[in-house]
């Protein structure tokens, strides 16, 4: 009976999380970008709608909705770099804990439960041992 899971099994897990953590974030920064300011013009509106719980300045809503594209595309492009895929890794996690704030503001529970397993994917990318065949930089 084998009792651990060989290291190659673990790296090919890693390199398919990654590389679903950057097709997520390239095919979402990419919509955004195409959708011409409807992401940036929508959830600004719905940021700055008086009945929420937590009001913020609308400065602080416009300016991480006009990055949260180019973030994403960052990271997702970051990812494809073995040596840093930890520090971006855990980038990752970190704006998808943004993201999950964001939802909570709106009081959306349903996309607040939603971001849970795009975090402990970052989480599980994170423990596994890189594989090394992507771009080594």
């Amino acid at each position: 009976m084998q009792t651990s899971i060989d290291i190659k099994i673990l790296k090919n897990a890693e390199l398919m999380l990654r590389i679903c953590m950057i097709i997520t974030l390239l095919v979402a920064g990419i919509s955004k970008i195409c959708s011409q300011g409807g992401f940036h013009d929508y959830y600004l509106l719905q940021f700055t709608n008086s009945s929420l719980r937590i009001q913020l300045p609308a400065i602080i809503y416009d300016a991480y909705l006009t990055m949260i594209p180019f973030i994403e595309l960052s990271i997702g492009i970051v990812l494809l770099l073995t040596k840093y895929r930890r520090i971006f890794i855990v980038i990752w996690v970190a704006y998808f804990i943004s993201l999950e704030v964001g939802h909570y503001i709106l009081e959306e529970w349903m996309a607040v439960d939603a971001m849970i397993p795009f975090v402990l994917l970052g989480v599980a990318a994170y423990i596994l041992p890189a594989h090394n065949k992507v771009i080594y930089s």
